[in-house]
């Protein structure tokens, strides 16, 4: 008797993937305001504001680099994951910690089997979605499993 493999394909969104990116530039912007109105001297703020700014600048960075490289992504339902590249090839890729899926909304860690980090915020997009159904089955059973 054979048994197929329960997986899902999810297809990332531009709109949040938008959403992503303003809300980090946002958060930069705001954490560098606040580390300079702290009441420290002026050159230990301005240290830690450039390394705020260091810090966030790559990890932006990371994650538009990693949205060019990635037009879908696959879960198998043992928690194995591929990546779709825009050349039409399946890369590898692993869940990191971090990543978390709810009722509606999933925010998905994962570096491929070439060390590129992915993060991806993804939605339900209606009611009756099958793909979505089945991440949060897979994501229950990972949980359970762990």
């Amino acid at each position: 008797m054979s048994s197929h493999t329960y997986s899902t394909e999810l297809r990332p969104e531009p709109l949040l993937r938008c959403v992503v990116i303003i809300a980090g530039v946002a958060a930069t912007v705001l954490g560098v305001t606040m580390i300079l109105a702290l009441s420290v001297p002026i050159a230990w703020r301005a240290a830690a504001a450039v390394v705020w700014l260091l810090m966030n600048t790559r990890e932006l960075l990371v994650i538009t680099n990693g949205y060019k490289r990635c037009q879908r992504i696959r879960m198998e339902h043992d928690g194995e994951l591929a990546v779709l590249a825009p050349d039409g090839c399946w890369i590898g890729a692993t869940l990191l910690a971090g990543s978390v899926v709810l009722s509606r909304f999933a925010w998905l860690r994962f570096e491929s089997d070439d060390g590129q980090r992915f993060a991806e915020l993804m939605r339900e997009k209606r009611q009756k979605n099958k793909d979505w159904r089945r991440l949060q089955v897979i994501w229950r059973h990972l949980g359970a499993g762990g």
